[in-house]
Formats: C-alpha cells, structure tokens, sequence
C-alpha cells in the first residue's frame, strides 16, 4: 500500500497580500523562497532527486479557484535533477520541469501541494 502524504509550507507573509491586485506575483515570490521546500522530488525521474546546488524557478503562478476561505491554483517550475548510476563517478544531471497543483487555506496561510503528479 502506497500513502501519499501531502506536502505543505506556511507562508503567513502571504496573507496581508490577499486583496492585491498583484498577490500571484506576492505568491510566486514566496514560493521561489521557499524553493527548498517544493516537492520537487515528485517530478524527477527513475529514483533521480533534486540537487542541493542546483537553482529553482518558479513561474506562472496561477489561482485557478477563489472559493470561500480554499483557494486552488497551478505553477510552473524548473530545476536540476540529479541522478546516480551506482558511483560517483557515473552521476549526472538533467533539468527538469513540470506544473505543481496547490491550496491555499487563506486563513491559516498554509499551501497543500498536490503530489500526486504524473
């Protein structure tokens, strides 16, 4: 049995940014400061994990679904993903892309991931 645990961040700066026109740049600039925290990991390949070196973009932030106090929405983001064929020496890596799904609870600040990613 496979348990798919959701992978959250709170972002209380996020809140005072709610009633601006501008909040999806607010949130991207969030999210590209909590990069570390992203669940990259869904989007790498064949056992491969995100690099500790490598940069993080994010981009395209979206709220697709302002409903009540559940906000839903998707964004774009890029990375380097590193892979290891057995030894150091045959480990390489690769940039990697893809789309991230997210909730944003507007009261508790906190952004639920959707990890279920294909």
């Amino acid at each position: 049995m496979f348990l798919n645990i959701p992978v959250s961040i709170i972002v209380p700066e996020i809140l005072k940014h709610l009633e601006d026109d501008a909040f999806e740049d607010w949130l991207t600039a969030d999210l590209f400061a909590n990069a570390s925290r992203l669940p990259l990991k869904d989007l790498c390949a064949n056992g491969g994990h995100p690099s500790a070196v490598g940069s993080v973009d994010v981009w395209m932030v979206e709220i697709t679904q302002r409903r009540g106090k559940l906000w839903s929405g998707k964004f774009q983001v890029e990375f380097t993903e590193e892979q290891s064929g057995g030894s150091k020496a045959m480990a390489w890596t690769e940039h990697r892309s893809g789309e991230l799904l997210f909730a944003l609870d507007t009261e508790s600040a906190e952004i639920v991931f959707n990890t279920d990613v294909g």
